[in-house]
C-alpha cells in the first residue's frame, strides 16, 4: 500500500496526512501500522469540491494530539474561512476524521436523493417542463 511505501521513508515524529475518502476504520488500522515507527498518522476527511479547491475546504483531521497541533497553524490557513472561523479542527483519535467525513458524505447523499426526487415528482405529477424545473430550482 502507499502508506507502507512513504512509512519506510518517514522516520520517527514525522507527520503523515492520509485525505483518502473511505470508511474509517481502515485509519484505525494504519495509525496502528505505524505506531511502532513512531510516526504520526493524520486521516484527514476533506470535503468542498470544485468551491473548496477556489476558497478552501473543510478539513476534518483525526489522529493523535500532537498531530493537530503541529499541523494547525498551516490547517486553519488553508481550510475555508466562515464569519467564525476556518472550517477545521481537532476532530478526535485515528479514524475519528473520516467517520465525520463519511456521515458528511451521508448527508450530502441524502439530500441529492431527495432533489432527485422532487424533481421528478414535480416534472411526472406536477407536469413541469425542464425549463419550469430549472427555475423551481434556481430559487
Amino acid at each position: 500500500s502507499s502508506i507502507s511505501l512513504f512509512a519506510n521513508l518517514l522516520e520517527p515524529g514525522d507527520i503523515l496526512i492520509d485525505g483518502g475518502d473511505e470508511w474509517y476504520e481502515p485509519s484505525v488500522r494504519r495509525a496502528k501500522d505505524v505506531e511502532d515507527k513512531k510516526i504520526i498518522y493524520m486521516a484527514m476527511g476533506i470535503s468542498g469540491g470544485e468551491e473548496g479547491a477556489r476558497k478552501g475546504p473543510a478539513l476534518m483531521p483525526g489522529g493523535p494530539k500532537e498531530g493537530f497541533d503541529a499541523l494547525e497553524p498551516i490547517i486553519t490557513k488553508v481550510a475555508a474561512q466562515t464569519d467564525t472561523g476556518p472550517c477545521t479542527t481537532y476532530i478526535g483519535g485515528p479514524g475519528s476524521g473520516n467517520y465525520v467525513k463519511m456521515v458528511h458524505n451521508g448527508i450530502e447523499y441524502g439530500d441529492m436523493q431527495l432533489i432527485a426526487e422532487a424533481a421528478l415528482i414535480l416534472k411526472e405529477v406536477g407536469g413541469l417542463s425542464n425549463d419550469e424545473l430549472s427555475t423551481v430550482f434556481a430559487d
